[in-house]
């Protein structure tokens, strides 16, 4: 009796080390992976950005136009069912006081947007067709997102992951229960990030061809700068800045699945004097429910009467938005 109840003390022992040395990244990593897997369901979020303006040398005009930029905040919420093809993302966007509402519908291979402030809808079909891209291929190629993800998580330590408390949060799908992780990340943790994301992203022969066949082709600006010399300038430009903070908190639900994440940067430049910009701050929060549930899509019907051409947009745009979606600086 005495040995069986000291062979039962030495297994609880064990299993009580085994839990204690489990690593905080590694549980981290497989709600994570789970997450990435899920194939429909909602996904909501909110986000800010700020941007500190070095306005000493500017010219109203250019003073004008980055405004626009300087304070900007949205909402977005999307149903998607990746098996079918379906989703529908609506949109909220606030940039220097100027607020409009856009929303984008998948279904199957009809892809479509309502259109700010005008309130009609627009094929993308047709833009699809003048940047020669194939409307069942993607702009970035899923092994360029993996490849970023795998960078994304090949950057953490064990020290960078802390394990906090469990939490019941209140979620659009009810009260649940999470475990939280919060990650935080230094100065040459996301240098290296965007450097060596970058190069991804300059390897990626889809990306390359729609800006080359689309955004530069299409664009009114003759000295639009070409796809390798932007990567290469946001290359080189992140060492313009010092990140001071970077926090990213997951939350973790019972079942594994990642429902609620949130994500704080702020940078500073190094040299303000000789940059238009003296830092920037940039938050995110995610909610992820109705977790491969299964969802129901309204569709809007298209008419010629709700329908506008690329021309006819172009047309009946605002001025202010005119000034907003085709700066040619």
């Amino acid at each position: 009796m005495k040995k069986s109840i000291l062979a039962a003390l030495v297994l609880m022992l064990a299993v009580s080390l085994s839990a204690c040395n489990t690593s905080s990244l590694e549980e981290y990593k497989k709600a994570s992976e789970k997450t990435d897997q899920i194939s429909r369901g909602k996904v909501s979020g909110e986000f800010t950005t700020t941007i500190e303006l070095n306005m000493e040398n500017m010219t109203p005009e250019e003073i004008k136009e980055l405004n626009y930029y300087k304070d900007m905040k949205g909402s977005f919420n999307a149903s998607y069912d990746d098996e079918v093809g379906k989703s529908i993302f609506r949109n909220y966007l606030n940039m220097g006081g100027l607020g409009f509402d856009f929303e984008m519908f998948m279904n199957g291979e009809e892809m479509f947007m309502k259109l700010p402030v005008v309130g009609k809808y627009m094929e993308l079909d047709e833009i699809e067709a003048s940047a020669n891209v194939d409307e069942t291929e993607e702009i970035v190629s899923e092994e360029t997102i993996d490849l970023i993800t795998q960078k994304w998580i090949s950057l953490m330590n064990d020290d960078d992951v802390f394990k906090g408390k469990d939490i019941v949060l209140t979620t659009p799908d009810g009260e649940v229960k999470t475990t939280e992780y919060v990650i935080k990340l230094n100065d040459q943790q996301i240098k290296s990030l965007v450097k060596e994301s970058t190069d991804i992203l300059s390897r990626d022969k889809k990306l390359k061809k729609f800006y080359t066949e689309y955004i530069r082709k299409n664009s009114d600006s003759s000295d639009l700068k070409t796809f390798e010399n932007i990567l290469a300038e946001l290359k080189t430009g992140i060492d313009n800045y010092n990140v001071e903070n970077f926090v990213y908190t997951a939350y973790v639900d019972i079942d594994g699945y990642i429902v609620n994440e949130t994500f704080e940067i702020s940078a500073s430049v190094i040299d303000p004097e000789e940059k238009e910009i003296k830092g920037f701050s940039y938050s995110l929060n995610l909610n992820n429910f109705d977790i491969n549930k299964e969802q129901n899509f309204d569709f809007p019907v298209l008419t010629k009467d709700n329908t506008l051409s690329v021309d006819e947009m172009d047309e009946s745009m605002p001025d202010m938005m005119k000034d907003l979606f085709n700066n040619e600086d």
